[in-house]
């Protein structure tokens, strides 16, 4: 048997050997204690330029009503979602806010819209990434395109990593087309390594952190 042989043969053992399941298979690192993941994921998030704001399910809407203030806001869209309309009435006095379903034109979203709202399906611990299962009611380029990107995280939809978060069925099925993690504004890198941020996307990141735990 010469060489190429060897390693048809090789090749062909790993094939047929049974694999395990990733979803029984138990990580070989350390996992986050649930003590830990609220402050892992705030500095995780802090880290990458992001600001995490925490409050509670009966003022959030105001103190996003803030944040936009704050940063100029006029024009806003929301995700059609019972927190987007909850956030469109509430400051559809102080700005041009309005939910959206589907995808928006590209002349829209680069030039008419201020920031998006979205609502994060989980937080990841570990990474400090938002989860973001888009579809007609959350259009993935609302927390893609405008310069500041707002998504609401409850702090009871967090989980230590997202093997966690499969492992656990909190997934949708059939999964969506796009499923978007998020760990921070937009950012990029020229050849001297000067971070740039906004190039690519969001140039800011605010994460209003439900505390319902």
């Amino acid at each position: 048997m010469n060489s190429r042989d060897r390693i048809l043969q090789r090749l062909r053992s790993s094939a047929d050997a049974p694999r395990p399941d990733p979803l029984q298979t138990p990580c070989d690192w350390p996992l986050p204690e649930r003590s830990e993941w609220l402050a892992l994921f705030r500095q995780n998030l802090s880290d990458n330029h992001a600001e995490v704001i925490e409050c509670d399910d009966n003022n959030w809407p105001e103190l996003v009503a803030s944040v936009l203030a704050e940063k100029g806001v006029s024009v806003l869209r929301s995700g059609n979602h019972a927190e987007g309309r909850l956030l469109v009435d509430s400051v559809s006095a102080m700005l041009d806010a309005a939910c959206i379903t589907g995808e928006q034109s590209k002349e829209t979203l680069f030039h008419q819209i201020d920031a998006g709202f979205s609502v994060a399906t989980a937080g990841l611990a570990e990474t400090g990434s938002l989860v973001i299962v888009t579809g007609a009611n959350e259009p993935r380029t609302l927390s893609l395109v405008p310069p500041l990107n707002i998504v609401l995280l409850r702090a009871s939809a967090m989980v230590a990593n997202f093997s966690q978060l499969v492992a656990q069925g909190r997934m949708p099925s059939p999964m969506p087309t796009n499923v978007l993690l998020i760990s921070g504004p937009s950012k990029t890198a020229d050849i001297q390594q000067t971070l740039a941020y906004g190039a690519h996307g969001p140039k800011q990141l605010v994460v209003i952190l439900v505390m319902d735990i």
